[in-house]
């Protein structure tokens, strides 16, 4: 069984969404906007008082703007997804983990960040640089059986799936033609 990583493949090719850079305010180099995004422990719930508001990044230097995507690449560790995902697969995600309200360029989008957690990296086979783990690699009896998506305690800022999730997702995602949703397999250690 290999466990998937959830990513954006396009990342240099779609538009990205955060704080407006051009505000007087500079959210970007807030570290108290950064942390709404961010819960204290892996798999805690986040609550907001008031949606966040984000707008589709500006990319100085380009004739013309780079395309949306139905996953945006965003710098906090979980997913902005649009309505077209919340309807496709919201109720998938919803198993583990909530789908948040954000404002971006004034239309409600979401924030997918997962409370569902699973320990099951082996730390003495998985690569590390310092404190990253740049090649992870994973103990296959600690993952679940039945479709999980999950972070794991030691890198909460990625999300991943098993195999049953994966298919799940990638059904929904021909089925809904969604764009900005792909995965990157890593391997198992079956001990």
């Amino acid at each position: 069984m290999i466990v998937w990583e959830i990513k954006n493949k396009w990342m240099n090719s779609v538009a990205a969404v955060g704080p407006d850079p051009r505000s007087e305010f500079n959210p970007g180099l807030n570290v108290s906007f950064w942390e709404q995004f961010k819960p204290r422990s892996a798999g805690q719930a986040l609550e907001w008082k008031v949606r966040p508001e984000l707008v589709v990044l500006p990319d100085d230097g380009r004739k013309t703007s780079l395309p949306r995507a139905d996953v945006s690449p965003f710098t906090a560790p979980g997913l902005v997804v649009n309505a077209k995902v919340r309807n496709a697969m919201g109720d998938f995600l919803s198993k583990f983990g909530q789908l948040l309200e954000v404002s971006v360029d004034g239309n409600t989008e979401y924030y997918y960040n997962v409370t569902n957690v699973v320990a099951c990296l082996d730390h003495e086979r998985s690569e590390f640089a310092a404190a990253y783990v740049e090649e992870p690699v994973f103990h296959e009896h600690l993952v679940p059986s039945d479709a999980a998506i999950f972070v794991e305690p030691k890198m909460r800022t990625r999300i991943f799936a098993n195999e049953a999730a994966k298919s799940i997702l990638e059904e929904r995602i021909s089925a809904g033609n969604i764009v900005g949703m792909s995965f990157k397999g890593w391997k198992n250690n079956s001990r």
